[in-house]
């Protein structure tokens, strides 16, 4: 989760910083509550709009809530000493597979239902079956790399210039 935390932070820093909402801010300050988790988790209707969030979900290949969670398993890992690779095998399985994974689903699902309109999920689905989307899901991982190394050569930068 902390890469993913770097990630956006940085990315809010490199390209909006100037056009921050204080109202967006708060929102993110508001995401840090156990409430929320209990909530998200509850089970989703199988209507039309699950059905579309999980289109959705399929057609979006590059950073997933997946991928976030195999690279800080991955991190851990490396920092820990206690648990075995099979524990932390079974960790990603669960993680991926098991029980969580469907409770992480209903919460992926709860949040879409917060955030979009039915008519956004279809503009969403509709977007990344196109070739830009497509190239926007192979590509925007590593240009959000690049946009934060190069915010991290101007910060370098803007600190000599302050001294």
């Amino acid at each position: 989760m902390k890469v993913a935390i770097f990630f956006l932070t940085s990315f809010i820093c490199c390209h909006c910083y100037s056009q921050i909402d204080s109202v967006l801010i708060k929102r993110i300050k508001a995401l840090d509550t156990a409430d929320i988790v209990k909530t998200d988790t509850v089970s989703v209707p199988n209507d039309s709009f699950s059905k579309k969030v999980r289109e959705l979900r399929s057609e979006q290949k590059g950073l997933t809530l997946e991928t976030i969670l195999r690279l800080k398993i991955a991190e851990e890992q490396q920092k820990d000493t206690a648990h075995s690779k099979e524990f932390y095998q079974k960790l990603v399985d669960e993680v991926t597979t098991g029980r969580t994974s469907k409770l992480l689903e209903n919460s992926v699902i709860n949040i879409y239902r917060r955030t979009f309109t039915e008519k956004e999920l279809d503009e969403l689905i509709s977007f990344y079956k196109t070739s830009a989307g497509q190239k926007m899901n192979t590509e925007y991982l590593l240009l959000l790399v690049q946009s934060v190394k190069d915010a991290e050569q101007l910060l370098k930068l803007a600190v000599k210039n302050t001294k």
